[in-house]
């Protein structure tokens, strides 16, 4: 783990570690009502997603599943359109978009191109919904353009990489761009839709961070690291205009993927990793933005870490298969991805506060 100056003040349940930040134990005693859409697996094999409910005072949290709906595969990530309505997506290599009201239950389902897939992660900027694919063909990332109300395919645009995840819609002046973008993850990793997650050609990976026009998908920018066994793959952006990301490591032994950090910031300085985020069995999970900086979470190893801007290590706390987060203020939750209700659930990767 970490070495860490100070541990999170944690309260546990089954199903989150809600972490208050960074309050004296004597105060970090009340922990609001919240709902989390999430998704899930059962013991069956079936992948839902739904809505949770969780409440209480630390260390006696409760919590109960409000509704679910099936899904054909499994899902990975989940984006509010409007109202009560939700897009959920299908993990990489997907093949299915879902339109999900929490209120009513109703859900319309829109089945993928065969000649791209889908690589999990959405945004909308005005009338558009993009969506991070791959070219199924020459194994090359691209950015689906859609109608954001019935998800119809309008354009598709390259994003300079492989292996496109997550994205993020910034504004005028971020990153010293002088209009508003849309910034892409390239994660880097080479596969095909007939082999599933497969890695293939592993070397060289093509991972780097693009600025992307919004109407026209030209390239305005792109970031990359040294290192190029560093997957770049989820997102999140600071108060202060800093984007953390949260990596993935490829190295060859278990010693250099630990020895390796997990997470880089992007400023208008360029982009750099973390040293202090190394010791993780480089793997970072999920990262969400709080007023202090980022937290990550790091599934392989069973810990959480929260972060300055500067990239300063503030606290670390064990917690076991990390890595769903969610962030309101100083609040954090963080999900377990083994996690018991009245009947065994296995979280996914992210989750959201609705």
């Amino acid at each position: 783990m970490f070495n860490s100056r100070r541990q999170f003040l944690v309260q546990n349940s089954a199903l989150a570690l809600s972490m208050a930040l960074p309050l004296p134990a004597e105060l970090a005693t009340h922990t609001r009502q919240a709902r989390l859409l999430a998704a899930w697996q059962l013991p069956s094999g079936l992948y839902q997603v739904g809505v949770l409910n969780a409440a209480g005072q630390a260390g006696a949290l409760s919590h109960a599943v409000r509704m679910a709906v099936d899904l054909p595969t499994r899902p990975h990530g989940l984006m509010h359109l409007q109202g009560d309505e939700y897009l959920v997506i299908a993990r990489r290599p997907g093949d299915w978009l879902l339109r999900l009201n929490i209120r009513s239950g109703e859900t319309s389902r829109v089945w993928q191109e065969e000649d791209r897939h889908l690589n999990g992660h959405s945004a909308l900027h005005g009338d558009r919904l993009y969506t991070t694919e791959t070219d199924v063909l020459g194994g090359t990332g691209v950015l689906a353009v859609r109608n954001r109300h019935t998800f119809e395919l309008q354009d598709v645009w390259p994003t300079h990489g492989k292996d496109p995840h997550e994205m993020l819609v910034l504004p005028k002046g971020g990153l010293g761009i002088d209009e508003p973008f849309l910034l892409v993850a390239n994660g880097g990793i080479h596969t095909h839709a007939d082999m599933g997650r497969t890695q293939l050609n592993q070397l060289p990976m093509d991972s780097s961070l693009v600025a992307l026009h919004p109407r026209t998908g030209q390239l305005l920018n792109q970031w990359t690291l040294s290192d190029s066994r560093l997957s770049l793959r989820h997102m999140a952006v600071h108060a202060s205009g800093v984007v953390g990301v949260a990596m993935q490591t490829h190295h060859s032994t278990a010693a250099l993927r630990d020895a390796a950090p997990v997470l880089a910031l992007l400023d208008e300085n360029g982009l750099r990793t973390v040293n202090e985020s190394a010791g993780v069995k480089g793997y970072a999970g999920d990262i969400v933005a709080t007023p202090q900086g980022f937290v990550i979470s790091c599934t392989k190893n069973n810990s959480a870490g929260q972060f300055d801007v500067q990239g300063n290590l503030l606290y670390s706390q064990a917690a076991n298969a990390a890595c769903a987060l969610a962030a309101e203020g100083e609040q954090v939750w963080l999900g377990s991805l083994a996690v018991e209700f009245s009947r065994p659930l296995e979280l996914d990767n992210h989750w959201l506060l609705i």
